[in-house]
């Protein structure tokens, strides 16, 4: 039976390969490669695209938008929308970006925090864009008080792995000797509307450290020491009825949660440390955790992530679960090299911004049980500079998974062993294209992929794969 699919996935891999395949390209438009975040295609029809970008620069040049560009069937630009965010205070709004929502109904909705500077007051903002209408809203979610922009709390937004809930956590500021609160609110993508909301208030000497929203819409904040202190890290598991504590039997650091649901049951996937000691140190363990029984099923020991040199970061890209196991795909992030200065001049007093990497990735296979029965490298640049481009991108199409890593790597699918295929979409056309790597999407009714690349520091173009079937 083994041999029969891997026969028929062969088949299927030939296929793809001699259809016609054709790239088309289209024209070239204005974006702002250095400041405009994290672009997703959203609000897709028979006729349109959708392409959503935030800018977000303080300072001199200052700009904070939600942008919204609109492209027909041949990815030429036919629109471009754009709403400014409120500036409340007469010395300006500090914003930050949290995330994004796409509903049902041709509507996306991009969330903020505004920190609005003499007011004393921080605000989290839903910008909703209706596609019908071409109009922009804008909702008030929560306003907070605040000691000062510097002593204001953090805010994060986490999505859940079905796509049903996004899940916004302001941790707040916390006094010496005072209770670690989190202001959480749930949203619905399908309706953009808050499914709950609610703060929560701990009087132990814990605090809120990572956070996951499951498929059915309930938080999982990980309660963790601050600093060198030593403890037992529990889970406080939150939803708008009600909350309740989850313990583990031994000393677990979970670092980076994501929950998934194994049928009704819900589980945790953590990259986790049975010490807290250096940052290399986070990720070296992966677990599968019983959220139900509250119970850890398997907790394997990993070494991929702590060869890396000057890690700083884990961002897991995609969980998919088929044929009775948990996929993981995820990336480290790491300082880059900093720049050459030279000595003896006003070079050498300059500070450089510090940059970041994406890459080297790893494809992690995991069983219901949580045994980790495979880890594979996925072949990236592991030198993909930070911010807007991620190393690469994953899409399963029918099963089968196709990675895009790029202008180097093209796109190319995975074995049932897990192993690189033959690159089946060449992208290096040395057109001086750049690809966003995590840009991509699949239209199975018109058989095609559709993806984005940039063009040094102001352009950037859409780019149609066709005869993907």
């Amino acid at each position: 039976m083994k041999y029969l699919y891997t026969l028929i996935l062969a088949i299927g891999l030939i296929n793809f390969s001699r259809a016609q395949t054709e790239k088309q390209y289209g024209e070239k438009f204005t974006f702002d490669v250095k400041n405009e975040q994290d672009p997703h295609f959203v609000l897709a029809d028979n006729y349109n695209t959708f392409l959503l970008t935030v800018l977000n620069v303080d300072g001199i040049g200052a700009g904070h938008e939600m942008i919204v560009r609109k492209f027909d069937q041949k990815n030429t630009l036919v629109d471009t929308y754009q709403f400014d965010f409120p500036k409340i205070a007469p010395t300006g709004t500090f914003y930050s970006y949290l995330g994004y929502a796409e509903s049902t109904n041709g509507k996306v909705a991009v969330f903020a925090e505004g920190h609005h500077g003499k007011t004393g007051e921080a605000d989290i903002y839903k910008f909703e864009f209706d596609k019908a209408t071409a109009k922009f809203t804008s909702t008030v979610l929560a306003t907070s008080p605040i000691v000062s922009l510097n002593k204001s709390g953090d805010f994060y937004t986490e999505r859940s792995l079905n796509g049903r809930f996004v899940a916004l956590n302001y941790h707040k500021y916390r006094d010496k000797g005072g209770p670690d609160k989190n202001l959480l609110i749930v949203i619905e993508a399908a309706t953009l509307n808050v499914a709950w909301q609610k703060e929560v208030s701990f009087a132990d000497e814990f605090t809120s450290q990572n956070y996951t929203v499951t498929n059915s819409g309930k938080v999982v904040l990980v309660r963790d020491m601050k600093g060198s202190k030593k403890g037992i890290t529990y889970l406080s598991v939150i939803s708008g009825a009600g909350q309740e504590d989850k313990h583990f039997d031994n000393q677990v650091f979970p670092n980076l949660i994501k929950a998934v649901s194994i049928g009704s049951q819900e589980y945790l996937v953590a990259f986790n440390s049975d010490a807290k000691n250096f940052r290399e140190d986070y990720f070296n363990n992966v677990m599968l955790y019983d959220l139900n029984a509250g119970k850890i099923l398997n907790n394997t020991k990993i070494r991929e992530f702590a060869s890396v040199n000057k890690l700083t970061d884990v961002d897991i890209r995609d969980i998919e679960l088929q044929n009775n196991e948990i996929h993981i795909f995820a990336e480290a992030k790491s300082k880059a090299p900093e720049p050459q200065r030279q000595t003896g001049s006003m070079m050498s007093l300059t500070n450089f911004d510090v940059a970041y990497n994406w890459g080297p990735a790893f494809l992690f296979v995991m069983s219901f049980d949580g045994q980790l029965k495979v880890t594979k490298k996925i072949s990236t640049d592991h030198n993909t500079k930070a911010d807007l481009y991620h190393s690469f991108g994953v899409i399963n199409m029918r099963g089968t998974y196709y990675i895009n890593a790029g202008d180097a790597f093209g796109v190319s699918s995975l074995t049932n062993t897990f192993d690189p295929g033959p690159t089946l979409i060449s992208l290096n056309n040395f057109t001086g294209a750049k690809y966003i790597n995590q840009l991509i999407t699949y239209f199975p009714d018109r058989g095609s992929l559709l993806l984005g690349c940039t063009y040094g520091n102001g352009q950037m173009a859409l780019v149609s794969v066709t005869g993907v079937k």
